[in-house]
Parts: C-alpha cells; sequence; structure tokens
C-alpha cells in the first residue's frame, strides 16, 4: 500500500514538472517575443527622435524666413510710403474708316511698333494704349496715356455714337487709294470713301461736345505706295483724288486742328508722324519728360521713302524674219506600161559612173529626188536604194 502511494506521489510529481517545463519553454518563447518587440520600438523611437530633430530644424528655418519676409515687407511698406502714388490720365483717339482701308495696320504702326503686321485680322473694335510721357507732380507720378479705339469699317454708326457720349481727344480718318491686295489706284473706290465721307455726313462729327474736347483731326490716305513718283508728286496725286473731303474738313479749320498726311501702314511712310502730331496736338507741354522729347526728335529724324516708277516689264525682241529652207523637189514616177526615163550618169571623181538600174519586174520605179547643189553627187548618194538592191562600192 505504501508502495502505491509512494508510485502515486512521484507519478504526479513527474506531471507536475512536466508542465512546468511546458510552461517555462512557452514563457521563455514570449520573452524573446517581447524582447524583439521591445528592440523594434527603441528602433522607432530613435526614428520618431531624429524625424522630430529634422522637424524642429526645419521649423527654425521657416521662422528665419518669416522673420526676414516680415523684415522684407515693413521695408517695402517704407519705400512704398516714399515713393510718389501713381495717377493715369488717358486722351482717347478714335479711329474710322471703311472697311479694308488698313485702320488697324495704321494703328498698330505708330502705336505700338513691333507688332507684326502679317497676323492682323478683321477688326470689330479694338482698344490699345500707349503710354506717352511720366511726369512728377509734387507728391504724384502722373502717367499720360493715348488709348486708340478701332473701330471696325462695318461699325461706324457705333464710333459715332461713342464719339458724341464720349470725350475724344483726337480723331483719325482714314481711307485708302486701292482695296485689299490693289496694285494700282481704284477710283471706285476713291468715290466710295467720299460718298461715305460726304459733307452732309460730315457735319455729324462735329458736333459742340466733339469740338469742345477733340484737339485735331487727321485724315490719313493711305496705300500711297500704289502711285508712282517722288514723295511731293505722290502727296500732291493722292490729295487731288481726295481734295473734296479735304475741303470738308477744312471748313471745321477754324474749330478745331485739320491735318492730312499721304502715306503707307506696309511700308512705313509718315506713320512715324502721326504720333509726333498727336504728342504736339493734344498733350499739355507740362506733360513732356526727356524720353519722350528724344522720341519725338528721332523719330522726325527717321528717312521718307521714295516711291519709284514700277519697271516696266522687258519687252520681247523683234522676231527675227526666217530663212526659207531649200524646197525638196520630187520627180514623179513614171506611169505604167511607159518606158523608164534615162538617168544621167554622174561622175564621183574618179572617172567611173554609174548609171540608174532599170525597174525591177513587180517593183515600182524608185523616186529621185533632187537635192540643191547636189551636181557632184552620185544618184545612190541622193536616193534611197530599193530594198534587196545593193549599191556599188565607191573608190577612194
Amino acid at each position: 500500500m505504501t508502495f502505491i502511494i509512494v508510485g502515486i506521489i512521484v507519478a504526479a510529481l513527474v506531471v507536475f514538472l512536466v508542465i512546468l517545463g511546458l510552461r517555462a519553454s512557452k514563457l521563455n518563447e514570449e520573452l524573446e517575443q517581447i524582447e524583439g518587440k521591445y528592440e523594434a520600438a527603441q528602433l522607432e523611437i530613435g526614428t520618431l527622435k531624429s524625424r522630430v530633430a529634422t522637424l524642429e530644424t526645419e521649423d527654425q528655418k521657416k521662422v528665419g524666413w518669416l522673420d526676414g519676409m516680415e523684415e522684407e515687407l515693413n521695408w517695402t511698406k517704407v519705400e512704398l510710403e516714399k515713393r510718389p502714388k501713381i495717377e493715369s490720365r488717358v486722351y482717347r483717339i478714335l479711329t474710322l474708316g471703311m472697311k479694308a482701308t488698313g485702320k488697324t495696320s495704321l494703328t498698330l504702326k505708330w502705336s505700338n511698333p513691333l507688332t507684326d503686321l502679317g497676323t492682323i485680322e478683321g477688326t470689330k473694335i479694338e482698344r490699345y494704349q500707349r503710354s506717352v510721357s511720366h511726369v512728377r507732380e509734387k507728391d504724384k507720378l502722373v502717367e499720360h496715356v493715348f488709348e486708340v479705339h478701332d473701330w471696325g469699317g462695318e461699325h461706324i454708326v457705333d464710333a459715332l455714337q461713342e464719339l458724341i457720349v464720349e470725350e475724344i481727344h483726337g480723331l483719325l480718318i482714314v481711307v485708302d487709294l486701292g482695296g485689299k491686295d490693289a496694285q494700282e489706284v481704284d477710283m471706285a473706290r476713291v468715290a466710295e470713301q467720299l460718298e461715305e465721307f460726304q459733307p452732309q455726313a460730315l457735319r455729324y462729327f462735329f458736333s459742340p461736345k466733339t469740338v469742345a474736347s477733340c484737339k485735331t483731326v487727321v485724315l490719313f490716305i493711305n496705300k500711297s505706295d500704289l502711285i508712282a513718283g517722288t514723295p511731293a508728286q505722290v502727296e500732291e496725286r493722292a490729295k487731288q483724288l481726295y481734295q473734296p473731303l479735304i475741303d470738308s474738313l477744312q471748313k471745321f479749320s477754324m474749330k478745331i486742328d485739320v491735318k492730312v498726311f499721304v502715306g503707307s501702314a506696309s511700308y512705313g511712310h509718315s506713320t512715324h508722324m502721326l504720333f509726333s502730331h498727336f504728342v504736339e496736338r493734344i498733350l499739355p507741354k507740362n506733360a513732356y519728360d526727356s524720353q519722350l522729347l528724344q522720341r519725338i526728335k528721332q523719330e522726325l529724324r527717321a528717312p521718307r521713302l521714295n516711291f519709284a516708277p514700277p519697271a516696266l516689264p522687258p519687252q520681247a525682241p523683234p522676231a527675227l524674219p526666217s530663212q526659207a529652207a531649200p524646197a525638196l523637189q520630187f520627180q514623179p514616177p513614171p506611169m505604167p506600161n511607159a518606158a523608164p526615163a534615162a538617168q544621167p550618169t554622174t561622175s564621183n571623181g574618179t572617172g567611173l559612173g554609174f548609171g540608174a538600174l532599170p525597174a525591177r519586174p513587180g517593183f515600182q520605179q524608185r523616186l529621185t529626188m533632187k537635192m540643191p547643189e547636189a551636181g557632184s553627187q552620185a544618184p545612190s548618194d541622193t536616193t534611197a536604194p530599193l530594198p534587196g538592191h545593193l549599191t556599188p562600192p565607191r573608190k577612194a
């Protein structure tokens, strides 16, 4: 009985030890896993610390940048307070004319000389601004600006409405000597434009309000390159064509300045004078600055273009009388059943002569062709041999 109890106790101890060993191994594995997690956490903590240090460095840089920007803004505010205020004074110039007279090209030529005229399309209404001068007046800087209103040819009525409502300082009327791609003066187009600006219609362009604000009216006769001659001759001829319109405008010269220019927007002839004229008539004298004066001097010294008469097309030389070629003479073949004609014998220079062979049965008599100056040639040299007939050899 005692041995049984001891065996049971020993077995229980063995089982307990086995269970304890299994538990210890399991705890050992869990401990190793916890140690691995701890090491990974330590690495992550190190990474986070380095990232925090980087962010702190960047934050310090941003704080420095903000401080610098704040200092720059304060300096800019101080400088802006020292500078004068900019005030713009706009002088409006209205451009009128029929369609395809070159209004837009002319406007851009004097208001923006660097523009590419090849890219210009039809215009409905465009506004261009050109800064003329900057003048210091006490605590402000006055900028004088030309604002050009370019109305398309089909919107003359709308342009007239603007002329009545708005305050206009200059009026530019553009006419031309020919339509699009014209090679010479088109009298029908000139007559059409004279009818468009007839005296009965011009009086509506010069209302009391317009006369009070408008300083000058310019008539620009465009496409002067269609007239050949010297600049003086071209100008005289163009003014003669538009003399009725010039006379109608001169009737208003007692109230407003009227100027006539003859030039070409494509070639730049007289376009540089428009800017100088508008400056002289519209801009007040106290609005001139040094750059404007220098620009006007340069434009006034610009060379004028000479339009030489177009070269005549080369004439074809007169046709020489053609020399008549010597006619070929043929002898008709003999009639059937007729005796063959005797052929003359000729000498080939060696004393040997060859006569014409008689016609062979079944063949027609061959043709003998007389060539000019062939008296020293044998018949075999001037006639084609019959098929199958051998020509005697010639001795040297």
